[in-house]
């Protein structure tokens, strides 16, 4: 992939921190138990219905956050997901109860322009790599290939158990990405090109978002193309910031972009470099580093506790970029496909 772009793409998993992409928010949780055999537990999949909402929300806030504030902040960004206009949530979400208490659930993504769907599972620490899990999975996976879907893919953070049950399930590993975090005291100075210059999104540039990002990551792995409505909304989100998302433009078009969003972090909020991509007519023109270090400095405005991005492992020119700058790998996570 090029240099252009950190490559985070699909409904992310979660490290430790939320690194919040625009299509999606739904995480794996770190904070699963580690089972060392798998039991046979006899648990209900449903499809999610409106009336589950609440214990569904207060069921991801506490699964994948230590605290209140952090709890609320999790349960309000998986609502909006469950909102987007673009998404069926009483159709594409599933559900595991026991006694009318939420113990899990999979949600999927169906990207039907690219045949794709992306499962994003969350199970109770005691089910973890249990048959209960795989019974979500599966339900997912039966939704995947009966709406036309020719590959599916779920993330994992480093979790050898829940790996071997993808792999009992016949997934195999298709991409490594590594999860990079900035934590320093300044960003590097730097002059932008002659002849360019930022500003930030506004309301009223949705359609000039949709076309940069499209462009971007156009042929680039697990991308779908996006829509005006589906950006629309998700600039709406409340993990996003208009004051977050920078333009880089010369003259005559744009030519680049950044799109950081916020995330909860032990009770404080962490940057994150979602989505940042270069226009391929202005490729080679030494524009990435910039745009990154200006959606830094524009996260950096926030008060953030240090910036965190996903990039391909294959991709070793955005790697060194951003280790140019200061951004260290602390984790890394794990693509896995299934093939219909």
């Amino acid at each position: 992939m090029a240099v252009e772009y950190s490559a985070t793409i699909g409904p992310t998993c979660q490290a430790q921190v939320q690194p919040t992409n625009p299509r999606a928010n739904i995480l794996f949780s770190s904070k699963l138990s580690h089972l060392k055999t798998w039991e046979y537990i006899e648990l209900p999949v449903r499809t999610f219905t409106w009336n589950d909402l609440n214990s569904l929300l207060k069921f991801a806030g506490d699964i994948q956050a230590d605290n209140p504030k952090d709890q609320l902040t999790r349960a309000q960004e998986l609502k909006e997901i469950l909102k987007q206009p673009t998404f069926q949530a009483e159709t594409n979400c599933f559900v595991l109860e026991n006694d009318g208490i939420i113990n899990g659930y999979c949600i999927v993504f169906l990207e039907q322009q690219i045949k794709r769907a992306v499962l994003a599972v969350d199970i109770s620490p005691g089910l973890a790599a249990s048959s209960a899990e795989v019974a979500l999975i599966r339900q997912g996976m039966e939704l995947a290939k009966g709406s036309g879907s020719s590959v599916a893919h779920i993330c994992l953070g480093n979790d050898a158990p829940r790996s071997g049950l993808l792999a009992s399930e016949k997934f195999t590993l298709a991409r490594t990405y590594l999860h990079m975090l900035w934590n320093h005291e300044s960003l590097p100075q730097i002059t932008l090109p002659d002849g360019f210059a930022t500003r930030l999104y506004t309301s009223n540039d949705t359609e000039k978002l949709t076309l940069i990002q499209n462009a971007a990551f156009e042929g680039s792995w697990g991308f779908c193309p996006n829509t005006i409505e589906e950006l629309q909304y998700r600039t709406a989100m409340s993990n996003t910031s208009y004051e977050c998302i920078v333009f880089l433009e010369d003259d005559i078009s744009t030519a680049a972009y950044c799109w950081g969003c916020i995330a909860p972090f032990n009770g404080n909020t962490r940057g994150i470099i979602s989505m940042i991509g270069v226009h391929p007519l202005y490729r080679g023109k030494g524009l990435s580093k910039p745009i990154l270090i200006e959606g830094m400095r524009q996260l950096r405005a926030l008060s953030v506790d240090g910036i965190s991005l996903h990039v391909d492992s294959n991709n070793i020119p955005a790697i060194k970029l951003y280790e140019s700058v200061g951004f260290e790998e602390i984790d890394r996570l794990h693509w896995y496909e299934y093939k219909f």
